[in-house]
C-alpha cells in the first residue's frame, strides 16, 4: 500500500513537472533535479517487483511492467548521457522522459467499480499524453501552442472531434499523432457501445 501511494506521488510530481516546465521557469533545474529523483525510485520499486516475483518470464507479460522496464532504459540512456555526454541534456529529451513515465498513469485506472469514472479517467489520460507528445513535437514550431495548456486545449478538441481550427499541427509527426489519439478514442467507444449492446442482449 505505501508503495503504491509513493508511486502515485512521484507519479504526479512527474505530471506536474512536465507541465510548469512549458512555462520556461527560473526553477527548470530544481524540476529536473525533483525529476531525478522520483526515477529513482521507480527504479528500485521495479526491480523490487521483479526480485519479489515467482515467475521473471510471467513478470515481462505483464503491459504495466514492460512500461517500468522502458522507464529504467531511458534513466540509464539519461544517466550515461550526464557523465559522459559533459552537456546538459535538452528540455526536449527531459520531457521525451517524462511522457515515459506518465505511461505509469495506466496503473491508477484499476476502479472497476465505478465504470463512469474509469472512462472519464481513460480518456483524461489519452489526452493528457498525447498532448505531453503534441507538446515536444509541435511547441518550437507551432505559434500557437506556446505551453501545455495550449497543448492539452487542441488535443482535446481534436480527440472529441469538436474541432474548432484555430490550432492545427504543423509537422507530420503532431498529423500522426493526433490521427493515432482519435482512432485509438474512437475504438475505445466503439468498444464500450459494444459491450454496452451484448449487456442489453445478454439481460433481454
Amino acid at each position: 500500500m505505501i508503495l503504491r501511494i509513493l508511486s502515485l506521488i512521484f507519479t504526479l510530481e512527474i505530471a506536474i513537472s512536465f507541465i510548469l516546465s512549458t512555462y520556461n521557469p527560473p526553477y527548470q533545474h530544481i524540476l529536473v533535479i525533483l525529476d531525478y529523483i522520483a526515477i529513482i525510485y521507480f527504479t528500485f520499486e521495479t526491480l523490487y517487483n521483479f526480485y519479489k516475483a515467482k515467475n521473471k518470464i510471467e513478470f515481462f507479460k505483464d503491459i504495466y511492467n514492460i512500461i517500468d522496464t522502458v522507464v529504467i532504459i531511458a534513466f540509464i540512456l539519461y544517466t550515461l548521457n550526464i557523465f559522459y555526454s559533459k552537456v546538459l541534456i535538452n528540455l526536449r529529451v527531459i520531457n521525451l522522459l517524462r511522457i515515459l513515465i506518465l505511461l505509469r498513469i495506466i496503473k491508477f485506472r484499476e476502479i472497476k467499480e465505478y465504470p463512469e469514472i474509469m472512462n472519464f479517467l481513460t480518456l483524461l489520460i489519452i489526452c493528457f499524453i498525447s498532448s505531453c507528445f503534441i507538446w515536444v513535437v509541435e511547441g518550437e514550431v507551432n505559434p500557437k501552442i506556446n505551453n501545455f495548456f495550449d497543448a492539452f486545449y487542441f488535443t482535446t478538441i481534436s480527440i472529441t472531434t469538436v474541432g474548432y481550427g484555430d490550432i492545427t499541427p504543423k509537422t507530420e509527426l503532431g498529423k500522426l499523432i493526433i490521427i493515432f489519439s482519435v482512432l485509438l478514442f474512437i475504438s475505445g467507444l466503439v468498444t464500450s457501445i459494444q459491450k454496452a449492446l451484448r449487456g442489453e442482449n445478454g439481460s433481454s
